[in-house]
């Protein structure tokens, strides 16, 4: 894609989903003036979808109607060979989802104060879109309905802003949504979300919740086998208290979450600025403080700092997230599947170890070489199951019995293509040492 319009030049691919992938660009005026930006893009498949194009093109009408420090900036909308294209910000990090991984990578916890900072900007940008009025003076009603670490970016200057409002709900949409169907990501709907009930301002606010205590515990809230038993988990709403979890967090801050996160929408806090004061008040009550600039140097160390990957036993490794993956319920054991794909065990790691950016340098060439070892093993004798009888009963995979002579009836079908990635994982840490 050498570019999408005579104003735009493209330079790289930057990021990939199901339905669009980005591209960092540069829009080049008359005069030669020449600005970095972001181009966003439908997938060629699905510009045939009449649904998704209309989504798309909300997100970009309604994006564009919004300025905003904490949002990102839409700054045109185009249409190139079938099919349509959003110039956008540009921001220079990463985000929060991959923030947070890198930081269990790391073993670098959220400092308190730098959590709870990154939580108020979210709250700063989302109260701006709750509040949004159209030139009459006339509420919006803007919900973005998908508040999640994905959607939210984190600068190397310390910068907070919202992205993706393609599922954002304005009383202005022409594209109305089907009765009754559930969108956004399932591990941070709200209570009354997944119940069906229509959502409002309060909704996204329970979202910032979920992220809040993530970034603080490390590790997500709502972690099941599959998509009912997470809608189950969020149905209930049992959210642990964080001060049990961190000895540098309090009641004080429970309670706050408490207030974000209750099941109960006339108990939740009833605005995102209440949020902001709020989390504000906790800071200056506790003699804490932080920064764009205590953010900035968060981020680049995050970014920045190298794990040195020589000497890492893979096999341990890929053992460790296996373990790990089958622990927290991600793995079906009922169906035998696994994820296979890079992306898929990337975005499961539970270890401190860079698996996915182990997994973005396989040589795809090595698979079908790799798959029986010198011995004729092949991976998947070489790898002991997961013990899934330490899963939590509420995931629903400690109580599923193991078929067979000691090897659980996924081992064969399930891991031993996922364990080709593990030879080949192996073979390209050798050849980089």
């Amino acid at each position: 894609m050498a570019s999408v319009h005579q104003r735009y030049r493209i330079i790289e691919k930057i990021d990939a989903g199901g339905m669009a992938e980005i591209y960092k660009g540069v829009a080049v005026s008359l005069d030669g003036f020449e600005k970095t930006v972001a181009i966003k893009r439908i997938l060629p498949n699905l510009t045939q979808d009449a649904k998704f194009v209309s989504m798309f093109l909300d997100e970009a009408r309604l994006s564009m109607q919004l300025n905003h420090a904490n949002i990102v900036q839409i700054l045109d909308l185009g249409q190139v060979g079938g099919t349509y294209f959003m110039a956008m910000e540009l921001v220079d990090g990463m985000n929060l989802r991959r923030a947070m991984q890198r930081a269990i990578d790391l073993v670098r916890p959220y400092p308190v104060s730098v959590a709870c900072f990154v939580a108020m900007e979210i709250a700063k940008g989302l109260a701006y879109a709750h509040e949004k009025a159209d030139a009459q003076g006339h509420p919006l009603g803007i919900v973005h309905r998908d508040v999640s670490p994905p959607n939210i970016l984190l600068s190397r200057q310390g910068e907070v802003k919202v992205t993706d409002f393609g599922l954002a709900k304005a009383k202005s949409n022409v594209a109305v949504s089907e009765v009754d169907v559930v969108k956004g990501k399932f591990a941070y709907l709200s209570p009354e979300t997944v119940a069906g009930k229509q959502p409002d301002a309060r909704a996204d606010i329970y979202a910032v919740g979920i992220i809040l205590w993530e970034m603080l515990c490390g590790r997500r809230l709502f972690a099941a086998a599959n998509d009912l038993e997470i809608v189950e988990l969020v149905r209930k709403g049992d959210v642990p208290k964080v001060s049990s979890l961190r000895s540098d967090a309090d009641e004080d801050l429970d309670k706050v979450l408490q207030r974000m996160m209750a099941k109960n929408i006339k108990r939740r806090f009833q605005s995102c600025r209440e949020v902001e004061q709020e989390l504000g008040n906790y800071l200056a009550g506790k003699g804490m403080r932080a920064t764009s600039a205590d953010l900035a140097t968060f981020v680049r160390e995050l970014a920045d700092v190298a794990t040195d990957t020589a000497t890492v036993d893979v096999l341990t490794i890929l053992q460790h997230e296996m373990n790990e993956i089958a622990r927290v319920g991600a793995l079906d054991l009922t169906l035998g599947q696994v994820p296979l794909s890079p992306d898929d065990l990337r975005a499961k790691s539970k270890s401190r170890f860079e698996v996915g950016k182990l997994l973005d340098q396989l040589d795809t060439l090595l698979l079908d070489e790799l798959a029986n070892g010198a011995d004729g093993l092949g991976l998947a004798d070489r790898l002991e199951p997961a013990d899934v009888s330490r899963t939590s009963g509420a995931t629903g995979v400690g109580s599923r019995a193991k078929t067979g002579a000691g090897r659980p009836k996924w081992l064969v079908p399930a891991i031993a293509a996922a364990l080709i990635a593990v030879a080949a994982v192996a073979a390209w840490v050798v050849k980089s040492g």
